[in-house]
């Protein structure tokens, strides 16, 4: 006598370390018995395939299972988690770039102070051989000077504390 179609189907099969197990067992289900009473009437095998599939990773009256969560929460920790890492990385290179522009600044300044520094000390210079020079009798020589170099002193001072404001 032939057994019917449904215990075959539950029929036990015994595997080599003894242990009983179930064809159907193999995976529980995760629908609810309304929506796999309505999945059973669907006719076409895929489509019922991929509607216990859409199902099953909703959150409309029974969720998604344990496993899925946990997946989508460590997915979403990931993702705030790298987040928080390139912020971190902006707000680092954004220092960086300061301390550089800060460092660029200073020493621009510092050469333009020296440079200043050496054009003054050179002019006064000037000022003084031209005085020196005009007082000893050589004023061909002395007046040119002194005018020059007096002229180049009142220049630079007009031109000193703005001269280092541009750019």
């Amino acid at each position: 006598m032939p057994e019917p179609e449904e215990d075959a189907k539950d029929r036990a099969v015994q595997p080599a370390d003894g242990e009983s197990v179930r064809k159907n067992e193999s995976r529980p289900s995760v629908l609810p018995p309304p929506i796999e009473n309505a999945l059973s009437k669907v006719p076409d095998t895929d489509a019922r395939t991929i509607l216990s599939l859409a199902l099953s990773r909703t959150s409309f009256g029974f969720g998604p299972d344990a496993d899925t969560m946990k997946i989508m929460a460590e997915t979403e920790i990931h993702e705030e988690t790298c987040r928080l890492q390139a912020y971190q990385a902006s707000l680092a290179n954004r220092d960086k770039q300061a301390e550089r522009d800060h460092d660029f600044r200073k020493r621009k300044l510092n050469h333009q102070s020296l440079m200043t520094g050496a054009f003054v000390l050179v002019t006064i210079c000037g000022v003084g051989a031209g005085l020196y020079l005009a007082a000893t009798g050589n004023t061909a020589v002395g007046t040119p000077v002194l005018i020059a170099s007096a002229t180049l002193l009142s220049t630079i001072g007009g031109r000193l504390l703005p001269g280092r404001d541009k750019e």
